[in-house]
């Protein structure tokens, strides 16, 4: 005997049937209308009836029939556009509507003394604007009050990556003024005029005008300039990025802080690189007063090269000039190797009579490394 089916499913069965019902008298309705409006293009326009406005409301339906019936359209995002405009002997003003943004004049990083007449200014240019025109800086130094009493210097530009950086370069100006500026504790302002120099035959000439750097009164000590380092030796990383191992970077931190001392320091710039397992072998360190950690990951907006490892190293260079006798500059997976008896307070004493050297590379032995660690991690 066969059994019945049960009363679910055959409710079930029933709605699927009315529902593809719905579905056939919806679509023979919809034929019908659209056989209407076309049959109207070939009627006659009245001033009350007309195919087109049929055909436009036709137009809408299918839009109108895909919106929920519980929740209205949302409003869509646009910009306002600058309309054309009729001026006198029919001339028509043409409007040019930008939208984003493209690459620009300045992205500031820092601003530095350099001394009590001179400023270093360190950030990011536009590379093509360099490359085909001519971009001038000036300086002005504005005291405290008002910039009545201004002084006036030209910016010297300087590009310490030429050949890398791709949308954007590396650009440190030089303020120098032809008297110390800002040393009488009253305090005051850098402030830089960026043209982007017109090439060519080119009239136009965007300006900018930018507050680099503010003091506020009293915050100069001009002894710093002069006055012994407060430390030996400072180390500034390049930008640390990618799956960096954390027993590494423990073991190079501990090296080299037993190679330079108590009187050193070391700064590291964090690109993405220092995730929560190098952070907890940075942080006894940070708390012994050793290490400062710099969080540059917007740096990465820019595009620059190498994680805009040159903008890093001249913010750093600039920063810290005055707070150190030696800065060096290389990477986590660098060791300063010293020959046997030798230390490097004799070894930099003998190149006390040089602003900078170089040291050379060499491949580190293979040897060196645990096999058992092998592909654990990317670096």
């Amino acid at each position: 005997m066969a059994k019945e089916k049960p009363k679910e499913d055959k409710t079930l069965f029933e709605a699927f049937s009315w529902s593809c019902a719905d579905m056939k008298l919806l679509l023979i309705t919809l034929f019908a209308l659209c056989s209407v409006a076309t049959l109207f293009q070939f009627f006659p326009s009245s001033p009350g009836f007309s195919s087109s406005a049929i055909t436009s409301c036709f137009s809408k339906l299918p839009s109108a029939l895909s919106q929920p019936l519980d929740r209205p359209s949302p409003a869509p995002s646009f910009h306002a556009l600058r309309s054309e405009q009729l001026q006198s002997d029919s001339v028509v003003k043409r409007a040019f509507n930008p939208v984003g943004s493209a690459a620009y004049l300045f992205v500031q990083m820092g601003a530095y003394r350099g001394g009590p007449d001179s400023f270093a200014v360190v950030g990011l240019a536009s590379k093509p604007l360099h490359v085909f025109a001519k971009p001038q800086f000036s300086c002005e130094w504005q005291p405290r009050g008002g910039d009545s009493n201004s002084s006036f210097a030209s910016g010297y530009a300087i590009l310490p990556d030429w050949g890398y950086g791709r949308v954007y370069t590396v650009l440190v100006v030089n303020c120098t003024f032809p008297s110390d500026v800002g040393l009488d504790g009253s305090g005051g302002r850098l402030v830089v005029h960026a043209t982007t120099g017109g090439g060519g035959d080119r009239a136009v000439q965007a300006e900018e005008r930018f507050v680099a750097a503010e003091e506020a009164p009293g915050a100069v000590n001009a002894s710093v300039f002069t006055a012994p380092s407060k430390y030996a030796y400072l180390y500034c990383s390049s930008s640390l990025y990618g799956n960096l191992s954390p027993q590494r970077v423990r073991e190079w931190m501990a090296y080299h802080a037993r190679l330079f001392g108590e009187r050193s320091h070391f700064v590291f710039h964090d690109a993405g690189g220092v995730h929560p397992g190098v952070m907890e072998v940075l942080r006894p360190w940070a708390e012994k007063g050793l290490v400062t950690l710099q969080d540059i990951r917007e740096q990465e907006r820019f595009d620059g090269y190498y994680h805009n490892q040159f903008l890093v190293v001249n913010d750093c260079l600039h920063r810290y000039r005055f707070m150190a006798k030696w800065i060096f500059f290389f990477d986590v997976d660098e060791f300063i190797y010293l020959p046997p008896k030798t230390n490097l307070g004799s070894l930099l004493a003998s190149l006390s009579g040089y602003t900078q050297f170089t040291i050379e590379q060499m491949p580190m032995s293979s040897q060196l490394c645990r096999a058992s660690d092998y592909g654990k991690t990317a670096k």
